[in-house]
């Protein structure tokens, strides 16, 4: 004899009717068609927002970055090199230290 608190659960979570026929599934899918609209603008907004902040950015470093590669600053090259080469150092020993793995999946 089946439990009567099952046969009660399936009574409620049946249905007699679909919920709303074809002119709800339409209406669900506009619905869903313009949110996915107004999600696409938001990004393409904020995406050149973010392009006009980081061309800013590089006609504000511009000339820093070339007195830099010019000399302006008068950097010691055997030093600026040394010290390049140890920061690539640390990041190459961490990477395999810490084994990432930037693959994008299979």
């Amino acid at each position: 004899m089946p439990d009567p608190f099952d046969v009660k659960l399936e009574q409620l979570l049946e249905f007699d009717t679909p919920p709303g026929g074809e002119a709800f599934v339409m209406d669900v899918m506009r619905s869903v068609k313009r949110q996915q609209r107004v999600r696409q603008i938001i990004l393409w907004v904020f995406g050149v927002v973010g392009a006009l902040f980081g061309v800013a950015g590089a006609f504000m470093l511009s000339g820093p970055v070339s007195n830099f590669m010019t000399g302006g600053l008068s950097l010691p090259v055997m030093k600026t090199m040394q010290a390049t080469l140890f920061i690539v150092g640390a990041a190459a020993f961490y990477l395999w230290f810490m084994n990432d793995d930037f693959s994008l999946g299979e």
